[in-house]
């Protein structure tokens, strides 16, 4: 479909003279030095602000090539100004910035991709840096997140879902990752048609249903999965659920035989949220920390037993009490 005419963002010009002050001193070549000589300091600064003008004008040019290839990759062209930049000029980090900032602004309301699911995005990079900037005290977190959903995400035919559990208590963060994966996934982050939060205690709130909620459970996921080649489900009060639905969720996290028809096979990971485990968890940490055990030193391997053991006492007790 033929695209209209693309608008100048001016805009861009505000990191552009900004980049040129933090990062330009408007320095005049050896020739121009040779000229100034003798000059009174009213042309001395004359100079300077056209040197400025100048580095500003082909920062502008740069910056516009930049976000043209990002929103309009099929028709990016080799940049042919790019061998007469300084040798190692790169981005500045506030232009950078910007410029993620300008291009999730047009993409949220405007198709701008290349190719495949425009709603997808993978930021890895982004996420990766969220999870260390805006997170904090969950080195785990920190670790493992980007790597598990990274290297699965990368297999062109996955034979399951991609399973992830978040245990702890209120306000350690669980809901703040999976917005922040949310939000490097996928363009419109928990709005996105590929993402389905359900929360237990306001979507299946009352046990006697569970056979509707389950029904009604496996057509949501289908028809996600059926508009998206990745999708996300996220469980909050993961503990809550009914043992029915958790049987709905098997056939999604069970190994399956691939689809021969297609040339990559769908993907799913699925978020629990859970407060369980939260006081086993604190108990552990704080018998290795009286140990003198550094907080970041805690592995993943410390906790996994005795929260495993937690989690199918628990998972018993819930499906004897609903029996």
């Amino acid at each position: 479909m033929p695209r209209g005419p693309r608008p100048r963002l001016w805009l861009l010009l505000l990191p552009l003279l900004l980049a040129v002050g933090l990062g330009q001193h408007g320095r005049a070549g050896p020739r121009e030095a040779a000229e100034e000589r003798g000059s009174g300091p009213a042309w001395r600064a004359f100079q300077g602000l056209r040197e400025r003008l100048r580095v500003a004008g082909t920062l502008s040019k740069r910056y516009w090539a930049l976000f043209a290839c990002r929103v309009w990759p099929e028709a990016c062209e080799q940049d042919e100004e790019g061998a007469a930049w300084p040798h190692g000029w790169s981005l500045p980090l506030l232009g950078q910035q910007y410029l993620d900032t300008l291009t999730s602004w047009y993409c949220s309301f405007q198709d701008c991709c290349g190719g495949g699911d425009c709603r997808i995005t993978n930021n890895f990079t982004g996420l990766e840096s969220d999870l260390r900037v805006r997170l904090h005290g969950q080195h785990l977190a920190q670790e493992l997140v980007p790597t598990a959903v990274r290297s699965y995400l990368a297999l062109p035919r996955p034979d399951k879902a991609l399973a992830l559990s978040f245990h702890g208590w209120s306000g350690t963060g669980k809901n703040f990752v999976a917005r922040m994966l949310a939000e490097n996934l996928y363009r419109d982050g928990l709005r996105s048609d590929c993402v389905k939060l359900f929360i237990a205690t306001f979507h299946f709130p009352h046990p006697k249903d569970a056979d509707l909620y389950e029904e009604w459970l496996t057509d949501q996921m289908r028809e996600t999965r059926e508009r998206c080649g990745q999708t996300l489900f996220v469980f909050d009060e993961a503990e809550k659920l009914h043992p029915g639905l958790l049987e709905a969720l098997r056939p999604h996290l069970q190994l399956q035989a691939p689809d021969s028809l297609r040339a990559e096979s769908p993907r799913s990971i699925l978020l629990f949220l859970s407060n369980l485990g939260g006081n086993v968890i604190n108990e552990e940490v704080l018998r290795l920390l009286k140990a003198g055990w550094a907080r970041e030193a805690v592995t993943v391997d410390q906790l996994e037993p005795r929260l495993q053991a937690e989690i199918v006492a628990s998972t018993a007790a819930l499906a004897t009490a609903v029996l």
